[in-house]
């Protein structure tokens, strides 16, 4: 990973590198992709996990099932207008949709329109 690249941290949450060892040799400095002038994270960079790409296989975050159905979205909630950028699987997904507003980035190419539409 490089400084630039999106990578996802803990609870699914994309965040965007913006510089690598400016803390530690070993730390990587990240902003949400949601509010790049968001408060500054950090993490260890071994623990930074790649975006997935097409059919990768992913552990949802909401509900912790392995799945190749993912999506990428930008989740607004309603009431507080925060914004976050999640990785999170179809079914997630759809609940989330009941209580915040959803930009949709990306999907998984296994995904198909039944698994995105409202139940």
């Amino acid at each position: 990973m490089k400084v630039g690249d999106l990578a996802v941290v803990a609870a699914g949450c994309v965040m965007r590198i913006v510089a690598i060892g400016e803390v530690r040799h070993d730390l990587a400095t990240l902003v949400p992709a949601a509010d790049p002038d968001g408060r500054r994270e950090y993490a260890i960079t071994r623990w930074l996990d790649s975006m997935p790409t097409g059919a990768d296989a992913i552990t949802c975050n909401g509900c912790l099932h392995d799945t190749h159905l993912w999506t990428d979205a930008t989740y607004t909630i309603r009431w507080s207008g925060r914004r976050a950028r999640l990785i999170r699987c179809a079914r997630c997904y759809l609940d989330l949709l009941y209580i915040r507003d959803v930009d949709l980035h990306s999907t998984s190419t296994t995904i198909r329109t039944h698994h995105l539409e409202r139940r």
